[in-house]
This record gives C-alpha cells, sequence and structure tokens, in this order.
C-alpha cells in the first residue's frame, strides 16, 4: 500500500488494561504506513501520556476539569447522544480506513458511527464481554443480545486470549471466521528492581525496609476480588509477620474495601494508594502480585509484574491461565478458593527460591510470546488485510464509504 493507513483508535476512560493495550498500540503503529488519531472521553488517567504521544487526540467527552472521570450512564442520554454526534462528525470529516474500538460504551457508539458513515474497516478489539456469568439475569441476556446487534456492524473483532474467542463464539456474539487472536503485551521496561525502589516505596508507605508486599493492581471494583485478598491477608499476615498488601487502583468499592480491612482488624496491614503514575517502580519494588479476579479475559497486569520478574498468586479464570502457567511462572487456584489463594501467598512469600525461580520463569515466557513487537506486527497485518480487502470490495462494485458534505461540495 502507499497511501498511509488512516486509523481511528476510539476509548472512554483511559483507565485499566484496555487503555495501555491502546496506548501501547497506537505509539507503536509504523508511522510511515500509518496515520492514527485517537478518540477519547477525557480525564482518565492515561490522557496526558496518550497526548504526549504526539498523535491526534480528540476529546468527544469533554472532562470538567482534571481527574474528572467522564463517563455517561443510563440517566444521561443525552450526554450519550453528544458524544455520538462529535464522534460521528469527526469520522464523516476523516474519512478513516480503520475505525478500531475499545471497552462497552465507546466502542458500541463508535461501531454504529462508522457503520452509518461507512467505514470500510470497522474493528473492534474485546477487553471484556458485558454480558457475563456474573451479570444478574435480565440484564446478562440484554447485554448478549446487544453484542450480538454491534456484531452485525463489526467488520472484524479481536480478543486478546482463545478463552475470549471461544467464549464469544459459544454466546454467539461473535462470527466465526470473523475473529482474530492477538495477546497483549507489555509496554513496561524489563528489568530488576533496585535497592533504592524498594526502600523508597516502603518508605512511603510508612513501613520497615524489611517489609513483603503483596501487591493487586486495578480497579477497586467486585470484578477484581480485592475482598478476597483482605480475606486472606487475615491468614497470611498471621503465618508471615512481615506481610503487608497494598491496592493500587480506585473504585466505586474502595471505601467498603477500607471499611473490611478494618472490622478483620487488619487495617494496618491493608494499605489503599489509589491510582499511581509509577506502576513499575511499584511492581519492581514488591515480592508477589496477586490477581483473584473473579472473571478476567486476559489480565495485563500479569505481564507487567513478569516484566518486573515477579512471581504472580490468584485464580485460574478467563484467560489467565494462557499468561500464568501454574507451577512454572505463578500459582493459581480454583476461583473462590481463598484459603488456597492464603496458602499459595505465604508460598511464595516464605519461600525465595520459588518466588526468585517463578519471576525469572515469567520474564522468560513475556519476551518470547508476549512482545510488544509481536502484538504491533500482528495487528499490522490484520489492519493491512481487512483494508486491502475492503478495496477490493470497492473496486468490484461494493457499497462505497459516505462521503462528508464537505468533500461532495469538492
Amino acid at each position: 500500500m502507499t497511501e498511509r493507513v488512516r486509523v481511528l483508535q476510539v476509548i472512554g476512560i483511559t483507565v485499566g488494561g484496555s487503555a495501555e493495550h491502546l496506548l501501547q498500540l497506537s505509539s507503536l503503529l509504523p508511522a510511515d504506513r500509518f496515520e492514527v488519531t485517537v478518540a477519547l472521553s477525557g480525564g482518565g488517567p492515561l490522557d496526558d501520556e496518550i497526548r504526549a504521544t504526539g498523535l491526534r487526540v480528540l476529546d468527544f467527552a469533554p472532562s470538567h476539569g482534571a481527574g474528572h472521570f467522564k463517563q455517561a450512564s443510563p440517566d444521561s442520554p443525552w450526554e450519550l447522544l453528544r458524544q455520538f454526534g462529535r464522534l460521528r462528525a469527526d469520522i464523516r470529516r476523516h474519512r478513516y480506513d480503520v475505525v478500531h474500538t475499545h471497552t462497552s460504551v465507546a466502542g458500541a457508539m463508535g461501531r454504529v458511527a462508522a457503520w452509518s458513515c461507512r467505514t470500510p474497516v470497522r474493528l473492534h478489539m474485546v477487553h471484556a464481554f458485558a454480558g457475563h456469568d456474573a451479570v444478574r439475569q435480565p440484564m446478562r441476556t440484554l447485554f448478549r443480545l446487544v453484542e450480538r446487534a454491534l456484531d452485525l456492524v463489526t467488520t472484524h473483532t479481536v480478543v486478546g486470549s482463545v478463552f475470549m474467542r471461544d467464549l464469544g463464539l459459544r454466546w454467539r456474539v461473535l462470527r466465526p471466521g470473523r475473529v482474530t487472536v492477538i495477546p497483549n503485551a507489555s509496554r513496561m521496561a524489563v528489568r530488576d528492581g533496585t535497592a533504592a525502589e524498594r526502600d523508597r516505596l516502603r518508605s512511603e508507605l510508612g513501613l520497615p525496609p524489611d517489609a513483603l508486599l503483596i501487591a493487586l493492581i486495578g480497579r477497586v471494583e467486585d470484578q477484581k476480588g480485592v475482598d478476597a485478598l483482605v480475606r486472606a491477608a487475615v491468614p497470611v499476615t498471621a503465618h508471615v509477620p512481615r506481610a503487608h498488601v497494598v491496592v493500587v487502583g480506585d473504585g466505586t468499592r474502595r471505601a467498603g474495601m477500607e471499611r473490611l480491612a478494618v472490622e478483620l482488624g487488619i487495617a494496618g496491614r491493608v494499605h489503599f494508594t489509589g491510582w499511581r503514575h509509577d506502576l513499575g517502580d511499584v511492581l519492581r519494588a514488591i515480592d508477589v502480585l496477586a490477581l483473584p479476579s473473579r472473571w478476567e479475559a486476559f489480565g495485563i497486569v500479569n505481564l507487567e509484574a513478569m516484566a518486573a520478574a515477579k512471581p504472580v498468586v490468584g485464580y485460574a479464570v478467563g484467560g489467565i491461565p494462557e499468561v500464568v502457567v501454574h507451577g512454572e511462572t505463578g500459582l493459581l487456584s480454583p476461583p473462590g478458593a481463598e484459603d488456597d489463594l492464603a496458602r499459595d501467598l505465604v508460598r511464595v512469600l516464605t519461600d525465595p527460591q520459588l518466588a526468585a525461580r517463578l519471576g525469572a520463569a515469567g520474564r522468560r515466557r513475556l519476551l518470547e510470546r508476549f512482545a510488544p513487537e509481536r502484538m504491533v506486527q500482528a495487528h499490522v497485518e490484520l489492519y493491512e488485510e481487512l483494508v486491502a480487502r475492503a478495496r477490493r470490495r470497492r473496486l468490484n462494485g461494493g457499497p462505497r464509504p459516505r462521503r462528508s458534505a464537505a468533500a461532495r461540495r469538492r
């Protein structure tokens, strides 16, 4: 292809693994082959990093100040319509070759807007299905019906794990032949932590230099199983007096989790830091990453821990076993088995040789299977294949993209 492929990446709030993935992909696509724009809803913790890439950024839902997480809710339909209108106007104006959407609400708006403008390639990255089994009926069925309807206006879908592909096919929200598995990657530097980094985090938390840190990094919501880790911390700290839990992230359940720690008598052992911009430093300073999620499509934070050569302890749910190999790069237990979770954390904290072996194997696995270059190249090939296919259809008399009013006047 001689012309650069024009790509619009669409996301809502830039928080969590979906935003990390978008930032990495958008910034690493070859500039001589792709012209990338990022559309975001504004107010997320990764906004500044995305803007710092030098890519064109469209804020389709301007926030009301720094740190404000702008997210349309079911009781704000007019805000949703305004966001949709801004997004659609930009798509009509710039006539992208590919609109690549992420997250649920932004993904729905972006795909429908691109379809209405006849964008040749409408690609969606499924970071998680809204209609998962933890959602109560009838909302679960409703979400799955919406996913099926959206799939009809989607050219192709990308998922990060075989688990997500098979789940989507089983629920009939994805169509065979129109889904590709591209594992995520980590953009974190691959290196060991220093003594200064270990001491700095412990000093910041008011802990002694020899404290052993268990970290959970992510949104403080039911999905992430923060409550399971807080409860597991009771036997863990009883067996390992130097152990402390650090929860890095925020969410609607934070206050409840802080109360739970108080009720269990371990408030001094569980530390909530909120969102941080130095996750690499945090991961290099901890001793083990805990991921007791109730459901997880992939878990990019696993890769970040592997980059820092840290063992992962968690539940074998969703796509996690495709990333963390039990007994080789981490320890996984059945979902909800809090006693097993506590036992595995104690094993890693009390056996430095085991922790080092798991961490080293995790780093090797990261470099072999989850390198950023592999992920980006897979997207490059998929973009170019889908665009070439769309152009062949157009030359053969297929439907043409609608032209904007300005283009028609020219």
